[in-house]
């Protein structure tokens, strides 16, 4: 009796640790400013309807001809992300702002909050700037998917996605023999599921990967890809890690080609 008991506390102390440890894994607030801000920049702010303060930027250059509005990665800071993406776009407006408990803004980071978050803040930027494109990159891929299921946008643009939480999660603990006994991804607490956003797109999509990405698999970016109802462009690139898509020469050349001359 004393051995059940002890082995059905120790069975509810590791299921709380897995528990807790899943948003750790799908989250990792971060505030990193590498250097101020661009001359062309300017820093925004948003109180949601929950009454918690995002902070945001701007990139504004002159003359601008579209405006893009960025959702960032896991471990991203997009605020500190603007001087490379104002690098990248040097013709275009970027919007960015942090999700909730990322660089200065309040709160708590959570699948829930970070969908309602991005509606409000993309309703805000229409306001302000008029149509805009998506950009999404790893977990801001779905982010920026959900958006653009929701309302229309001029283009959706995702580095680096992935199919589900869940699916990714079996990729890598369970197909990859991490955890060979266990499937872990059926009681994963966040779904993210980026393949049920995109039946709902409207928009032209373009779905830039890697083949060599070690974080979100190239077979779950497959699984997704044929999901999209509008799918204009699909490329997988060679030899490229996860960070390295953001930035690339050629995914941010077909951008450019796209927010520039459209």
């Amino acid at each position: 009796m004393i051995y059940i008991s002890f082995l059905l506390v120790t069975i509810l102390i590791l299921f709380f640790a897995f528990y807790q440890w899943q948003y750790f894994m799908i989250f990792s607030p971060t505030y990193y400013r590498e250097e101020d801000i661009c001359e062309d920049c300017s820093m925004l702010s948003l109180v949601n309807s929950d009454g918690i303060k995002l902070e945001g930027v701007v990139y504004e250059p002159k003359d601008a001809k579209s405006s893009i509005l960025y959702f960032a990665g896991r471990s991203q800071d997009s605020v500190g992300t603007i001087n490379k993406l104002s690098k990248a776009y040097p013709n275009t407006r970027v919007v960015t702002f942090n999700y909730r408990s990322y660089g200065k803004s309040e709160g708590v980071a959570s699948e829930k909050n970070l969908l309602k978050d991005a509606l409000e803040i993309a309703s805000f930027v229409e306001k302000k700037y008029g149509k805009f494109y998506l950009l999404g990159f790893s977990i801001g891929s779905n982010i920026a998917a959900f958006v653009a299921s929701k309302m229309e946008v001029k283009a959706l643009f995702m580095l680096g996605a992935f199919d589900s939480i869940a699916s990714l999660a079996k990729s890598k603990f369970v197909d990859k023999s991490f955890f060979p006994m266990i499937d872990l991804s059926k009681i994963f607490r966040y779904k993210f599921r980026t393949i049920e956003y995109v039946k709902n797109v409207k928009a032209d999509t373009y779905l830039f990967v890697s083949k060599q990405d070690d974080i979100t698999y190239i077979e779950n970016s497959r699984v997704l890809k044929k999901s999209i109802k509008h799918l204009l462009y699909y490329k997988e690139l060679e030899n490229l890690s996860h960070k390295e898509l953001l930035c690339f020469d050629e995914v941010v050349k077909k951008i450019r080609e796209v927010v520039e001359w459209k």
